[in-house]
């Protein structure tokens, strides 16, 4: 596993970049079995130098206007934005999910979700909503197999020593929903990190607009 670096596209972050972005967001009530298994990720990453997500940061990145930083962006693009996004998910409804097994993979922890098609189709749908305010040409962001990442990594480590340890979580599955897509503003900052010589990267956002999974 090597360390984590936050990517605008796909290049590296700009030093006090801003970023336009389309998350949803998981129903992590306290006591449910998402929170239960992250905490318990969590005390088992303990010792490795990875800096885990916080519960109030989880998230699902669905796309990112990458053809120009947010505060380029108007207050009429934005509202713009998101009126498109209410009118391209209406009528989608809340996403059933299953989050697990956690997997070490390149650069941190992720959690698989599942079944994705439904998610697959919701993201679709919010590129062509962000296509239609900024054009084809203003998402670099990879489309891949939609995950949630569970913590990055700040130092070059042992996957293998550390895919044994999360593997032992248990619940090592737990279902949840996404009833809630967010535009926000995200940035990273640099944190310490136990067991790590330089600091990690936390993201951070400021939300611009809250659209509903409404039925």
């Amino acid at each position: 596993m090597k360390a984590f670096h936050p990517t605008f596209g796909q290049r590296p972050w700009p030093d006090g970049l801003r970023a336009l972005q389309v998350y949803a967001l998981p129903d992590l009530p306290a006591g449910s079995a998402l929170h239960t298994l992250l905490a318990g990720l969590r005390e088992a990453l303990a010792g490795f130098p990875v800096l885990p997500v916080p519960d109030e940061r989880m998230h699902i990145t669905l796309d990112m206007l990458t053809s120009a930083p947010a505060d380029a962006v108007t207050d009429a693009e934005r509202r713009d934005l998101a009126d498109r996004l209410r009118a391209a998910v209406a009528g989608s409804g809340p996403i059933a999910l299953q989050a697990g097994s956690p997997l070490a993979y390149r650069t941190g922890v992720r959690l698989d979700l599942h079944p994705d098609g439904d998610l697959a189709a919701l993201q679709h749908r919010v590129r062509g909503a962000v296509h239609r305010v900024f054009g084809p040409d203003s998402t670099a962001y990879p489309l891949g197999v939609l995950h949630t990442t569970a913590a990055y990594a700040a130092a070059d480590t042992d996957s293998d020593e550390l895919a044994q340890t999360i593997h032992r979580v248990r619940p090592g599955h737990a279902p949840f929903t996404v009833n809630r897509i967010i535009v926000n503003e995200v940035f990273w900052r640099r944190v310490p990190v136990a067991g790590a010589d330089l600091p990690g990267w936390r993201i951070c956002w400021d939300t611009v607009a809250t659209v509903r999974l409404d039925p």
